[in-house]
């Protein structure tokens, strides 16, 4: 059994920006701290836990220009292919509908651009990346 949390409320916050760490930066070299950006504090930040309370799964959306961009999207090796990252997407996807906003970006890895067209997402266009040299594509949808 999983849930989506809240990692910012209660004491797992430090586990859910290690884990965002390890898949989304450690593999590229990056320092610890390289996780993070200037956008945390006014972020909606929801992590994946299981049955023993363990972050699986790691996302965050924020706002600004009457829409959302979804960043640090990753569920762990261990887990993918279950659905769960789906679900983490669909919780942030309700976060922003629920603000009136209805119009979501993201920049997807080229690895992810599948899974984010499986969940109704454009690919629009090739982008800079913001972290190493990995081909990132902006992708959007309409909710």
């Amino acid at each position: 059994m999983i849930r989506i949390v809240d990692p910012k409320k209660g004491t797992m916050y430090d586990d859910y920006l290690h884990l965002r760490w390890l898949l989304l930066r450690e593999p590229l070299g990056g320092e610890r701290g390289s996780e993070l950006d200037d956008m945390e504090s006014v972020s909606y930040h929801r992590a994946i836990v299981d049955k023993d309370n363990d972050i699986i799964g790691v996302g965050r959306v924020h706002f600004g220009d009457s829409l959302a961009q979804i960043r640090y999207m990753g569920v762990k090796h261990s887990h993918s292919r279950m659905g769960y990252g789906t679900k983490l997407l669909y919780t942030l996807e309700k976060i922003v509908y629920n603000h009136g906003i209805n119009k979501i970006f993201l920049n997807s890895r080229i690895n992810a651009i599948s899974f984010y067209q499986k969940n109704g997402y454009s690919k629009i266009k090739r982008v800079e990346p913001s972290f190493g040299d990995i081909i990132h594509y902006r992708m959007e949808k309409i909710l």
